[in-house]
């Protein structure tokens, strides 16, 4: 009569054997197919009925109602080792009231949402939800993230508005996976949890992409030994970026209506500009010489990036660079990081490597704390942001 309910279910060796409906929920009672069940101790075959205990269960939502399995939990008694033992449900795990597809599910809608907004849809309480997503998250999370890893992205973001706390992200730039999400931007931090690798796993990484924090990269040099670090190219940029933005700025004085709008196109690349945007840095250049000067040379280092071909050459091109920016006088200070950092900025010419995929998942992750409305337990964020990238 409910072979089809017991087809849609899909439980192994259960069968649907009575429906109940109410106006928000259905409850399918279900029963074993088999007699008996194996011991847990000695793994024999018992049939001997000891005693039962009536469960009811949480499962996936039907046609919009909550659904729950209704069932007898038998008990059996073992004459091979003389112990009493409940049989074993592959469907539900031990001391919770909804099934593994249930949670899973919850776990999805969690990651998609937030756990207020699946509270609400489900009527379940706020712990419960949160429980369920930790259970889960921490059963799916890979016990070593960083096996057969090789090329390591570094970055952080900030955690609260002002920039005032930072959460460490590492992420794998071969699969866009974050690896670990490591609290306080330190350099214990990242010493800490380099130590807690294998050497074989530190060998191997081969590549790592850090931004010019020299804190990163005096921990990677000291525990990474095959790896090549790069400066990402997109961070040099920003730091050329910032002081064209000051000059633009400290010009405005001197030409108001000149520079005003004139922001995107001194910053965005050239050849996207607008008909509207470059008639404006024609105008810049028409009347700002310092300005016009400190433009070509932004674009000219951006050129040098996308075109230049081997390490040592492109080394070569970005010391011509900074001796003319020198002679006009131009980025000051971009000028002293260059001299500090041109070999792990050159490094990007071996295999062209950046972080702009790290700069794509801290955008995801600032997604996720404004789903959760933030985060009080550090852990709780952590197992978030890598779940999300599962």
């Amino acid at each position: 009569m409910y072979e089809i309910l017991t087809q849609l279910l899909s439980l192994p060796n259960y069968k649907v054997v009575g429906v109940e409906m109410t106006e928000d929920s259905i409850i399918l009672d279900i029963e074993s197919t088999k007699n008996g069940a194996n011991c847990p101790h000695c793994c024999v075959y018992c049939t001997h009925l000891h005693e039962n205990h009536n469960r009811m269960v949480r499962d996936l939502p039907i046609s919009d109602k909550v659904c729950y399995l209704r069932f007898v939990r038998r008990r059996f008694f073992c004459f091979g080792c003389n112990n009493p033992f409940s049989e074993y449900l592959s469907f539900v795990q031990e001391r919770r009231d909804y099934t593994k597809r249930y949670q899973g599910w919850i776990y999805h809608q969690v990651k998609e949402n937030n756990i207020t907004a699946v509270h609400r849809l489900e009527g379940l309480t706020y712990d419960q939800i949160e429980s369920i997503f930790l259970m889960e998250a921490k059963g799916r999370i890979p016990q070593n993230p960083f096996q057969n890893l090789t090329r390591l992205g570094i970055d952080e973001i900030s955690l609260r508005k002002g920039k005032q706390d930072y959460a460490l992200i590492l992420t794998n730039l071969d699969t866009a996976d974050v690896v670990d999400v490591l609290e306080k931007r330190t350099q214990d931090k990242l010493k800490t949890r380099f130590e807690q690798l294998a050497e074989a796993e530190r060998s191997q990484i081969e590549e790592v992409a850090i931004d010019m924090w020299e804190a990163y990269a005096n921990v990677c040099e000291e525990f990474l030994p095959n790896a090549i670090i790069t400066v990402d190219r997109f961070h040099v940029a920003q730091a050329v970026n910032n002081e064209l933005k000051q000059l633009k700025n400290h010009q405005k004085k001197q030409h108001p209506q000149v520079l005003e709008g004139a922001h995107y196109p001194l910053l965005k690349n050239k050849e996207n500009l607008s008909e509207t945007q470059q008639e404006k840095l024609n105008q810049v250049y028409e009347t700002c010489p310092t300005v016009k000067m400190a433009h070509r040379l932004k674009e000219c280092l951006r050129h040098i990036f996308e075109c230049s071909s081997t390490k040592e050459k492109s080394k070569k091109r970005l010391q011509r660079w900074s001796r003319i920016a020198e002679q006009e006088n131009l980025f000051p200070t971009f000028r002293k990081t260059l001299a500090k950092w041109i070999d792990k900025i050159a490094n990007y010419f071996e295999k062209r490597t950046t972080s702009g995929m790290v700069e794509g998942i801290n955008n995801k992750i600032k997604l996720i704390k404004r789903r959760a409305f933030g985060f009080r337990n550090f852990d709780h964020f952590r197992l978030r942001v890598i779940a999300a990238f599962l």
